[in-house]
């Protein structure tokens, strides 16, 4: 087990709770995925397609994304390109995670602000999906806390890299390896 992936509670019980969002996120994309088989199967076999199959579809995959984002900003899992990084020392490192996170920061503080503006435009025009006519504006809500979380997360990660506090993506993993 890496230092990221650890989940015996971090900061605040925060690797504990981004454990149980990466679950739920699986969880999301899984039923994402049936849906899109069987919606599909239904379609093409049966000519019987699942009313609101896309919007459900949709709806869902986005509030899985955006809160499977908020575990990955706070453990630093995201995909990432090394060859500058590997190259450097370790103060310059810090440099270059505090930037690239406070950066991640603010884009994640604005993309929060526009989304939750989007989402009480659609509570207030009464949105519906279009087979079953059931209102959309939680999943647009849950789309929202998910992208609040990421921002929190990613402030917390910006705090730990600030106290050195904070097990860095890219760090090598070998003292954690043990012989027997």
């Amino acid at each position: 087990m890496t230092q990221n992936s650890d989940t015996s509670g971090g900061a605040f019980g925060l690797r504990r709770f981004a454990t149980w969002v990466e679950t739920a996120a699986a969880f999301l994309m899984g039923l994402v995925t049936l849906l899109a088989f069987v919606s599909a199967v239904m379609r093409y076999a049966f000519s019987a397609p699942i009313p609101d199959s896309h919007d459900i579809g949709r709806l869902a995959l986005g509030v899985a994304i955006f809160w499977g984002v908020a575990t990955v900003n706070y453990t630093g899992t995201h995909i990432s390109v090394d060859l500058l990084y590997e190259m450097l020392g370790k103060g310059v490192r810090r440099v270059m995670d505090f930037f690239s996170t406070s950066l991640v920061l603010v884009s994640f503080a604005v993309l929060t602000v526009m989304m939750s503006k989007n989402a009480q435009d659609v509570f207030a025009t009464g949105e519906h999906s279009y087979d079953l006519r059931f209102q959309i504006w939680p999943a647009y809500w849950l789309m929202v806390i998910g992208a609040g979380l990421a921002t929190l997360t990613t402030a917390l990660r910006l705090w730990l890299i600030l106290r050195d506090e904070t097990p860095h993506a890219h760090e090598d993993q070998s003292v954690l390896v043990t012989e027997d």
